[in-house]
Order: structure tokens, then C-alpha cells, then sequence
């Protein structure tokens, strides 16, 4: 019998049976009329190099196709568990049911219109057991948003190796309505014994994931965060994520100060935290004055919205930011022209780049070892493009098929592999596989 205890929901250990022949990652994934999107995230896990896994979708009471693509989903593959809740309870509610199910060693967290690349939960659990880490998550690359595709959540701020981030980190890094900066963004792997009973809070709708975080830090466990940036993040208006109120900002400030005064009794001598603490709170607090400035300009208050930005004048440079920004993402899409016919894009190593036959106009991207390129150039270089029109991308070796998983979408792919490589080569769904002689 689960219980709760202010408004953090904990759960009782797994049955012995629920651990025999246990995966050793449990991905879970919440759902809510994701339709358009929620295939290819699926696909994006099940189709991991590491197949030692399971992945658990709670569906939070869809109104749109959810359902019928996940049950036809579930039934071609046994590692998929649906879990269908009756009612809409947030995404908090969900990933609860999905943490309660969960066999694995490892948890991973990966939302329902996001892609993850095949090797990712390959190379974070390598990473993990080298650190001898308890979390563990990378560096993530947006598309979906013509402004925003090709950026990376560390924005090239100690981007050259992996960093460890501690409580105080992650808390300086998460002010509301400030931008993607936050590592409240972060999907990491976590080990289960280490979560233990700890579940996301229930009250939040938004900030879960940040809340979640900062209590596996306070209890003591160690964040490693990778630079590669193996999670695309889909932007999108319809994401939860970018959606503030005035009672999504209180619930955000409650836990805050339940989490601080829990914490500053224990470490009272911790400047830092006590710092990082106060300084997200004053963020919170600007955050909520913002909103009340919002619905009253929306409800048409003038005096109200005047007497705001008069006690509060940093409100008028937040709504003038604000104002630039959508005028910014409108002209954007207003001088956004999406090329009539496919782009093709040329992924091969630069020894093998000149063997392979492409339109004369192709976009050559030289990818591997010898190429120069990082992971992370790569990433953000395929993900802007691809949102600037149609892909249709040449693949050629090992190489050329480890940077497909960098692209967020194709018109067309076609892989170019020897034999030898063809044998035990995982092949994305769509992807056109051409197999060629061994080399000799």
C-alpha cells in the first residue's frame, strides 16, 4: 500500500518476484496526447544498442490515438509495458506508476516527444560504472523550433569534458523563466537502490524533475553530466515545460521552502546551498510578480498591471524581453522558407567521403575519428539543419551510421555498410540498408 507524505508519494520495496530476470535499465515515459511524437520516442529506446532493458509508458488518460499506438506498439514487442491511468493526474502521478513498476538497476527518464540516439544508455552505463556514479546524464540538443534547434542545454560552457554537478550546481542553474539553462532539463539514469522510495512530487506540475533531483542530491548521491548530447530535446509550444501560471509558480515556491528549511537545518553551515537557495528563490518570487503582470494586462487591469510594474519596475524589462522574444520567433517563422525538394547530407568518414556518390550541390559532413568533428559540432549541426527542410541523408560505415543518431528526422536515409559491419549493425526504422563487399 503506497502512502503519502507531504505531497512526495513513496512506494513500498518490489516483490522478489518482480526482480527475477529483471532488465538492468528500466526507461519510464509519461504520456499525455502525444500522439504525434510518441512512435518515434518509443522506437528511439527499443531500438538502443543495449537491449538489456524494459521500457514503461503511463499513458495519463489520452484523449487523442495514444493508446491505440501504444497497445499496437506493446503487442510487436514484449520490453514495452503500458500502464493506462483512468484519469489525468500530471506527469509527476505518471512517472510514480511507472517508478512503482520498475524492474531495473538503472532508471532512465525519457519524455514521450523526445529521441534518444542508439548508443545512448550503452555509453552513459559505461560512463556510470568507470565514475562509479549513482546518477548519470548528458548534454541535450534541441530541434523541433527553428530558433532553437542546434542548442545545447550547457551552451558550450564547460563542454569539453564530463562535470560533476552538486546540489549547489543544480540549484543556481534553475531560474524560472530564465531560459533552458536549468539541469532540471537533464533525463539522467539513476541507480534504483539509490532512489530507493524517493518519487517526484505529486503537487507539481511543472519543476518535478528539478525537485526530484535536488532530493537524490540532499540524500547524498554523486551526478556525473556527459557533453555528448545523446538526448534530443524536442521544442515545441505544446510542451508542459514552457508553460507557467500563477498556481504552477506557488506550488514551485512551497517546495522550495519546504526543501530549503529541511535543508538549511541539516546544513547550516553550507554557505553555498544557503546562497544558491536564496538566490532561486528571489527567481521564483520575480517568476510569480511576472504572472500576476500577465493576467491582469490579459485581463485588461491597466491600473492594476501600472501599480505592478511601479513597485516592481524589473517587471517592465522582463515583459519587454518577453515581447522581443515572440516577435523575434515570428519573424523567424515568417522568413523561415523551407527549401521545396530534400537536402542531402553526406555523413562518411573523410577517407571514404569522395568514394560515395551524391548530387553535386550535397552537404558533405565528414564524421569519425579523423574527421575532427565532435559529438557535440555534429549533434547541433544536424539538428539545425534538419530544421531547416527536408533531409535526405547518405550514410556510409560504422561512422556514418553512429551519426544517424544525431538526426532528429529524415526525408530519406540510406546506409552504405560492408558485410562485416552489416552483420551485427542496428538499423533505424526508415533507414535503407545497402550492403557492400568487405574491404580488403
Amino acid at each position: 500500500m503506497e502512502t503519502i507524505l507531504s505531497g512526495v508519494r513513496t512506494a513500498p520495496p518490489p516483490h522478489p518476484e518482480r526482480t527475477q530476470n529483471a532488465p538492468l535499465v528500466s526507461v519510464i515515459m509519461s504520456n499525455f496526447n502525444g500522439s504525434a511524437f510518441l512512435e518515434a520516442a518509443v522506437s528511439s529506446v527499443l531500438g538502443q544498442s543495449h537491449q538489456r532493458l524494459e521500457l514503461i509508458v503511463v499513458d495519463d488518460a489520452s484523449k487523442d490515438q495514444s493508446l491505440k499506438i501504444l497497445q499496437r506498439l506493446a503487442a510487436s514487442d514484449h520490453r514495452l509495458t503500458l500502464i493506462a491511468l483512468d484519469a489525468n493526474a500530471g506527469p509527476a502521478r505518471a512517472r510514480n506508476a511507472a517508478l512503482d513498476a520498475a524492474r531495473g538497476e538503472w532508471i532512465a527518464i525519457v519524455d514521450a516527444d523526445d529521441l534518444i540516439h542508439p548508443r545512448r544508455i550503452e555509453r552513459l552505463l559505461a560512463a556510470a560504472q568507470m565514475a562509479g556514479v549513482d546518477m548519470i546524464a548528458d548534454d541535450l540538443v534541441s530541434f523541433g523550433s527553428v530558433t532553437a534547434a542546434g542548442q545545447t542545454l550547457l551552451k558550450n560552457v564547460r563542454a569539453e569534458k564530463p562535470m560533476r554537478i552538486t546540489s549547489a550546481d543544480l540549484i543556481y542553474s534553475d531560474t524560472v523563466g530564465a531560459g533552458e539553462g536549468s539541469f532540471g532539463y537533464l533525463k539522467p539514469m539513476i541507480r534504483s537502490d539509490v532512489l530507493g522510495r524517493l518519487r517526484y512530487d505529486e503537487t507539481l506540475r511543472i519543476g518535478e524533475d528539478f525537485d526530484l533531483y535536488a532530493r537524490l542530491l540532499f540524500s547524498g548521491a554523486n551526478f556525473l553530466m556527459l557533453t555528448d548530447p545523446t538526448y534530443l530535446y524536442r521544442r515545441h509550444t505544446g510542451s508542459i515545460s514552457h508553460r507557467l501560471s500563477v498556481p504552477t509558480v506557488e506550488s514551485l515556491i512551497n517546495a522550495h521552502d519546504a526543501m530549503a528549511k529541511r535543508e538549511r537545518v541539516k546544513r547550516a553551515d553550507d554557505t553555498d546551498l544557503t546562497d544558491a537557495l536564496a538566490y532561486r528563490r528571489t527567481h521564483l518570487v520575480r517568476a510569480l510578480r511576472y504572472q500576476h503582470l500577465v493576467n491582469a494586462i490579459k485581463s485588461r487591469r491597466a491600473l492594476k498591471a501600472a501599480l505592478q510594474i511601479t513597485r516592481h519596475p524589473f517587471l517592465l524589462f522582463d515583459l519587454a524581453a518577453s515581447l522581443a522574444d515572440r516577435l523575434s520567433r515570428r519573424r523567424s517563422k515568417a522568413n523561415h522558407r523551407p527549401l521545396p525538394l530534400a537536402r542531402t547530407v553526406v555523413l562518411a568518414s573523410p577517407d571514404r567521403m569522395a568514394l560515395i556518390d551524391a548530387p553535386l550541390d550535397a552537404i558533405l559532413i565528414p564524421v569519425g575519428p579523423e574527421s575532427g568533428t565532435s559529438h557535440r559540432a555534429l549533434a547541433c549541426r544536424l539538428a539545425k539543419l534538419a530544421s531547416q527542410s527536408p533531409l535526405s541523408i547518405v550514410a556510409e560505415g560504422p561512422d556514418g551510421l553512429d551519426s544517424l543518431g544525431y538526426v532528429p528526422g529524415w526525408h530519406t536515409a540510406h546506409l552504405l555498410l560492408d558485410a562485416s559491419a552489416a552483420r551485427d549493425a542496428i538499423v533505424p526504422p526508415g533507414v535503407t540498408l545497402e550492403v557492400l563487399p568487405d574491404r580488403h
